[in-house]
């Protein structure tokens, strides 16, 4: 996992855990809530804490603007203004002074900006760092009132700002620009994502609200996304809400980065994306002080009753609004690219680049949920085609495959062209009568693997039984198209018989990556 701790583990081992419980903790940590809020004499002050990193070839300039930036914010959006705060740099050893004057410069900048004083931290070279990192930035501020998550009122209308997917695509944008200006993407669209690092920020947002007034509710649309930050302002204030997933708009630059990298807008990483609620009276209003600011915004639903529940509507149909079980952008985010100095005659479109990032993010999705009980003693592979391959040397695996260690999934290796033999074969025989068919993975057979496949609603092709249980070179491949011959509709699942010395395995295919693992998690959930 990279990220947040997921909820179960943050309710069960951070949350209970809170040192001594005092009358001037007025919000304490919660779930969806940016900053606690105490009481101190007639004043109440907001003060929240954030590790930040930065990307990998983030300016000391650019650095020193997310750091300030996303520590304000969490300030701002409880409607007080960022007045103070300290950070704790740390270094690894033999970091050039030039970066360190100039990142410490940046953040003075940005803090005087916005108006902060710097009043402590520290900063030191530690062996155990291996990039610059503010270990902890902790912003406060004090005002006579306050907003909060917690503050959300039935009949509230329900706004976002900037759009959806706002820090994703500005860092998409910035760390592979060189790369995304190789690929089919509009140029202009590259250009625009990577100069978005200064809307990674709701301070101004979240002034323009707490002025206009009528807010109830302010949330920083962090990890998870605006589907996250919607959900958690509704836990937050034990309030339901109705959305309509068509009024979520998401720039299109970052639509464009998102369809290339296969993300869900609205399940990652939105750092710049304000959600809040207010009274309908001023709404209107709002949306036009916004407007007066440059900030684009959208009333996207409403804020109903706790026992009308959480839901968003799509199409018609009504859906209940959860929050992504992970945020798949890091996955994507740190997943290694293709090289673009020396592109391969055969490669210069970055066709096999997509499919290194899509197996990969694919790969690393089945991690996440943990298919162990479906993976064979020999471990799994993945062959994933694009549509004209023709060969192995154009066919992406795993060189070291999807292994079951200690009841976890794990992989070694990251995805190359021919790195999987068998399976590559399997996938080029199965295209002679299925073209259509990009992807295939080899899995246990197990009577209960089987029953949760007919369970799931795959369909399942058994290959004839192997005479005495053996099976010489070449002979697979010619019971396969034996069968295959005999097939009309490609198989979800091919059926491999006994055969001696030989695991008993299951091929699952498919005719797009997303669709290969929305098939192995059917399964995979039925053997829970």
């Amino acid at each position: 996992m990279i990220g947040k701790v997921n909820d179960d583990f943050f309710q069960k081992n951070i949350l209970s855990f809170t040192g001594e419980q005092k009358p001037e903790v007025i919000i304490g940590p919660s779930m969806g809530v940016d900053a606690a809020i105490l009481k101190i004499g007639n004043r109440y002050m907001a003060i929240a804490e954030d590790p930040i990193f930065p990307s990998m070839t983030m300016s000391p300039d650019d650095f020193a603007y997310v750091t300030v930036h996303i520590g304000a914010s969490d300030v701002a959006v409880m409607g007080i203004k960022p007045q103070f705060m300290t950070y704790s740099l740390l270094l690894p050893p033999g970091t050039e002074d030039r970066y360190i004057e100039e990142l410490i410069k940046s953040i003075s900048k940005y803090a005087n900006e916005l108006g902060i004083s710097i009043v402590g931290g520290h900063t030191g070279y530690y062996g155990a760092v291996v990039v610059p990192t503010i270990g902890g930035i902790t912003v406060w501020g004090l005002a006579d009132e306050y907003i909060s998550p917690k503050g959300a009122q039935v009949g509230d209308d329900v706004l976002i700002t900037k759009g959806a997917a706002i820090e994703a695509g500005a860092l998409l944008g910035y760390e592979h620009k060189e790369f995304l200006l190789t690929t089919d993407l509009d140029t202009s669209l590259v250009n625009k994502a990577a100069e978005r690092m200064k809307d990674v920020s709701v301070v101004k947002d979240a002034h323009i609200a707490s002025t206009v007034g009528g807010v109830h509710a302010m949330h920083d649309a962090t990890e998870g996304g605006v589907k996250r930050g919607l959900w958690e302002v509704a836990q937050a204030s034990g309030k339901g809400m109705l959305i309509d997933k068509s009024k979520i708009f998401v720039p299109e630059d970052i639509a464009a980065l998102c369809n290339y990298f296969k993300l869900d807008p609205l399940e990652i990483i939105s750092e710049g994306t304000l959600v809040l609620t207010c009274a309908p009276e001023k709404t209107a209003e709002l949306i036009a002080a916004f407007a007066g600011q440059g900030i684009e915004s959208a009333i996207v639903g409403k804020v109903t009753s706790p026992v009308e529940g959480c839901y968003y509507m799509e199409n018609g149909e009504k859906y209940e609004l959860l929050p992504p079980s992970i945020d798949r952008f890091w996955e994507v985010f740190f997943s290694p690219l293709p090289s673009i100095e020396s592109p391969s005659t055969e490669d210069t479109n970055g066709t096999s680049g997509m499919l290194f990032t899509e197996l990969q993010a694919g790969v690393s999705i089945l991690c996440q949920e943990n298919i162990y009980k479906m993976l064979p003693e020999i471990g799994a592979n993945i062959a994933y085609a694009a549509p004209k391959s023709k060969s192995l040397d154009e066919i992406a695996g795993i060189p070291g495959r999807i292994l079951r260690y200690k009841n976890t999934t794990v992989t070694i290796g990251q995805p190359e062209l021919g790195a999987s033999l068998n399976m590559g074969e399997t996938l080029l025989n199965v295209r002679k009568y299925f073209p259509h068919t990009r992807c295939i993975i080899n899995l246990r057979s197990t009577p209960a693997i089987l029953q949760a496949c007919s369970q799931a609603g795959l369909t399942v092709s058994n290959m004839p039984a192997v005479l005495d249980y053996r099976q010489n070179e070449g002979d697979f491949i010619r019971d396969l198209e034996e069968m295959l011959e005999k097939t009309d509709i490609l198989p979800d699942v091919i059926s491999i018989p006994d055969r001696i010395n030989l695991e008993i395995l299951i091929l699952i295919l498919a005719k797009t990556l997303d669709e290969l693992t929305e098939k192995i998690l059917k399964v995979n959930a039925l053997l829970k």
